[in-house]
């Protein structure tokens, strides 16, 4: 399994840690390719290349605004969905938004899709070493969509009997939520997604 390299025009989503700060995985301003028009705000700086293609200037601020703003949108679209069909809407977990980001950078940075990590540790294995001791748990993952809401919806529009996403999305038993978003400017490699989103959900062991 390839390993890809951080590199300069690589746009990496913040480990958004709710109550607690966040982290971002950008250690200078650099320039990263954005997909498609969805930029928060429609203000991202930006230039135009010698080939017309617009190239925003993404600053730390920017990222962790950028990927603050796709991660809130996706538990939003999420909620929308599970409120609109009788179930409790979920609650950022900080411990859930953790793994989350970690298993999309884990997928961007090794070029390759799927619910078990690069190393073979399954979803229940690594949400419980973060520190989250579930009843239950459930993970969505998705490659190559623009925006949040294309995400969510296309996960949710899943028709039986290959509608997993969707009924993970309302099983309502499920009280947590975490997000992580990663975009490779440069993707080379087997998968060539630019964009990788991870949603993982629990319900805390009582007792």
């Amino acid at each position: 399994m390839s390993k890809r390299r951080m590199m300069p025009g690589l746009l990496i989503g913040a480990l958004l840690l709710v109550g607690g700060g966040c982290w971002i995985g950008v250690a200078a301003s650099f320039a990263a390719r954005w997909p498609g028009q969805d930029v928060p705000g429609g203000n991202v700086p930006a230039t135009v290349s010698s080939s017309g293609m617009a190239t925003a200037i993404v600053t730390p601020a920017t990222a962790t605004a950028i990927a603050t703003n796709f991660t809130s949108r996706v538990i939003a679209r999420t909620n929308s969905y599970r409120v609109a069909h009788g179930c409790h809407a979920l609650a950022a977990n900080p411990i859930l938004m953790g793994t989350a980001q970690a298993h999309s950078v884990d997928m961007a940075t090794h070029d390759f899709v799927g619910h078990n990590s690069s190393s073979g540790i399954t979803i229940g294995d690594r949400i419980k070493a973060a520190g989250y001791a579930y009843s239950t748990f459930a993970e969505n993952i998705a490659w190559g969509q623009t925006s949040p809401e294309q995400v969510v919806d296309m996960w949710f529009n899943e028709s039986p009997p290959n509608d997993a996403h969707r009924k993970n999305i309302l099983n309502c038993a499920l009280h947590d939520i975490g997000v992580g978003y990663v975009y490779l400017a440069s993707d080379p490699g087997k998968v060539t997604s630019h964009t990788y989103w991870t949603e993982d959900f629990g319900t805390r062991a009582t007792g």
